[in-house]
């Protein structure tokens, strides 16, 4: 049990970010502390060399004022290293074969250097010591080649080390708090996925009112949430649109159902004649055929809407005009109603030709259905950019201005009490709603423009392929 959380600790993100944290914050230390290491270490040894520059200085300027006497210069160089005896100062005088002449006092019985005197100043580092070998101009060039001056490297090591041992306490301090902060932080960045984690687990597809809170930060995981909850906004008012349908669908296909059964039922309560069985067998099957015509459109709205993979072809949008107007124009005259095809101009787009088909059927059907005697219906078909523009206009009753925004409801039937024949229009309000169906499957628009008692034009656009 507890190596299995130990585990699922290990695979958190939490945990994960923790790690991270104290690898940067523990390279970020030690790489700062090895470079004010090396920086230290490299400010001591400019500190010495500027010392033994100067104590080179020094002496070759008194051995230059001395000469010829050589117990003073011997006792000046005795008595210099004597009063720097704190910094591990020594002095060698060479020949004018490069052979120690005499040394300054031993430094605690250590050996001095070995190296050759070198005839230009030069700094080195040898045996312990950082010295310079330095010539010797004018008079005292004669007895002398040149002097060497340094000091031991062990007072500049021990101060290094002393360093380092600091830089070691505080390495482990940041060791043990690392870890500690790093945790502080992971969770404090985490919390927010938690929450949304946490959140989520409660959220039921009949419940999507729950929504993520939002800091105001404008960070990442403020866009997350605001992201998320715009998801769920889109998935609450999905299902809702889907139990909206499911509710209209089920009242829709109990109609005809319940139509059916009464005929049924009716027809077998008692003995009737031929006459009477064949009168009741056509109203069950105009039924059936409102039942099928009611199917199919569930079913090609239902395609429509989840993105089948639909047929597309080139379509002649021209001709499908022309076969809707030739189609309609002799019912618009039986009707009194004038029909008129303006400006057919030759276009493609790509789509189901049969869909297409019965959009254009289905706006001029309405058109004719809301048009009283004497009106009139303009078709119109043009191109504007790149994408052609379909108006179907009519002056018939109209559409309110709160029933325009939901003419495209699948099942919304508007307010027929003012309109013509109102009783024999029918219709299940699933026209136009399949019209924007398949009319956005093609990437296109539909909408449409109305004033109650004047007319109201429904337009389509659809991206243009080309010119026929």
């Amino acid at each position: 049990m507890f190596s299995s959380r130990i585990k699922s600790l290990f695979k958190t993100l939490r945990f994960r970010l923790m790690l991270w944290n104290i690898s940067v914050v523990l390279i970020s230390v030690v790489l700062t502390l090895l470079a004010l290491r090396t920086s230290f270490r490299v400010t001591l040894l400019r500190e010495t060399d500027q010392l033994l520059r100067e104590d080179a200085i020094e002496i070759e300027l008194a051995a230059d004022a001395m000469h010829p006497d050589l117990n003073a210069i011997r006792a000046e160089i005795e008595r210099h290293t004597a009063s720097h005896k704190h910094r591990g100062l020594f002095i060698q005088m060479f020949d004018k074969n490069e052979k120690p002449i005499f040394s300054s006092l031993d430094l605690d019985g250590k050996p001095l250097p070995k190296n050759p005197v070198k005839i230009s100043s030069t700094l080195l580092t040898a045996e312990g010591f950082r010295f310079l070998d330095k010539s010797l101009q004018g008079n005292v060039a004669k007895d002398f080649a040149g002097f060497r001056v340094g000091s031991r490297m062990d007072l500049v090591e021990e101060d290094v080390a002393s360093l380092s041992w600091l830089m070691l306490a505080s390495m482990g301090f940041v060791v043990l708090i690392a870890p500690v902060g790093g945790y502080i932080l992971a969770v404090q960045a985490t919390k927010p996925i938690a929450d949304i984690i946490t959140t989520t687990s409660r959220l039921r597809p009949q419940n999507l009112t729950e929504r993520f809170i939002i800091k105001g930060t404008g960070d990442e995981l403020d866009r997350l949430a605001i992201t998320i909850n715009g998801f769920l906004d889109r998935i609450a008012a999905f299902i809702q649109k889907k139990r909206e349908f499911v509710a209209n669908a089920a009242h829709e296909l109990r109609s005809p159902l319940t139509a059916i059964g009464a005929a049924s039922e009716l027809a077998l309560a008692r003995e009737r004649t031929p006459e009477e069985y064949r009168e009741t067998l056509g109203e069950i099957s105009d039924k059936c055929e409102h039942f099928r015509l009611l199917i199919n459109q569930l079913l090609l709205l239902a395609e429509t809407e989840a993105g089948a993979n639909l047929p597309h072809h080139v379509i002649q949008m021209d001709c499908i005009i022309e076969k809707s107007y030739d189609m309609f124009k002799d019912v618009a005259s039986q009707q009194h109603i004038h029909f008129k095809l303006d400006s057919t101009n030759p276009a493609l787009v790509l789509g189901e030709a049969k869909q297409i088909q019965q959009v254009v059927n289905n706006l001029i059907d309405n058109a004719i259905k809301f048009t009283p005697e004497g009106g009139t219906i303009v078709v119109e078909l043009y191109k504007e950019a790149s994408k052609i523009v379909l108006n179907v206009s009519d002056t018939g009753v109209g559409i309110s201005k709160e029933d325009q925004s939901k003419v495209f409801d699948r099942f919304f039937q508007a307010d027929r009490s003012h309109t013509k024949n109102a009783e024999a229009l029918g219709g299940n309000g699933l026209g136009l709603s399949i019209c924007k169906a398949i009319v956005e499957s093609m990437g296109g628009t539909i909408s449409v423009t109305s004033t109650p008692e004047k007319g109201s034009t429904f337009t389509i656009t659809l991206p243009l392929i080309g010119p026929v």
